[in-house]
């Protein structure tokens, strides 16, 4: 039997918070539950962890440390928030551990070499890949868009659709568009894994 949830698609769980310090918090706990060894965005510093950790910043959460497996115990605040129901609307995890930091992240690079030779983006005991910026060194393309590189690798075409667009989708609801921005969202997170896979440059 296939669960499917309220946008009637499988295999995916949708959390909807009412508040972004608590949707931040919650992605926290999600990777540091995970442990990952690689986290990995098409253009990780640009539009990816690199944007997450900026707008935590600006929130007073240090996302950078918090994701590290060797995090600043200096950094982290000693206030214990808890998530309360009317932050949530859908939720079946638990709780959100307490994750504020006292200080903006510092572990960002915000130069052009950075952004075109390293991933820009430090976390602690984690390796992190620029996608893009690997793929330079592997394909010679006129345009490194994902779609360029999905169909000179992966030899197929993928839409892309403008952000205002997916905004439209996701804001229709649950049994409505939504499903077609989450539906979107995760298959470009999957090409990146995709790609590296097929040029056989994670093992």
């Amino acid at each position: 039997m296939v669960c499917r949830n309220f946008d009637g698609l499988s295999g995916s769980k949708v959390l909807v918070f009412t508040d972004e310090k608590v949707l931040l918090k919650e992605f926290i706990k999600i990777v540091s539950s995970s442990d990952p060894d690689i986290l990995m965005g098409w253009d990780i510093q640009g539009s990816s962890l690199g944007f997450l950790a900026e707008r935590s910043s600006h929130l007073g959460l240090g996302l950078l440390n918090n994701l590290s497996r060797t995090p600043s115990e200096s950094l982290i605040s000693s206030d214990n928030m808890k998530t309360s129901e009317k932050d949530i609307l859908e939720l079946d995890i638990d709780d959100t551990p307490s994750l504020d930091c006292c200080v903006p992240e510092n572990s960002i690079i915000e130069d052009e070499w950075g952004r075109t030779h390293a991933s820009g983006v430090h976390v602690g005991g984690r390796i992190v890949l620029n996608v893009w910026r690997l793929i330079r060194g592997e394909v010679k393309l006129n345009l490194y868009s994902v779609e360029s590189v999905a169909e000179s690798v992966l030899r197929r075409k993928v839409p892309s659709f403008h952000h205002k667009v997916l905004t439209k989708w996701f804001s229709s609801g649950p049994g409505r568009a939504r499903y077609r921005c989450i539906k979107y969202v995760i298959e470009r997170a999957k090409l990146n894994l995709e790609i590296l896979n097929q040029l056989d440059m994670v093992r």
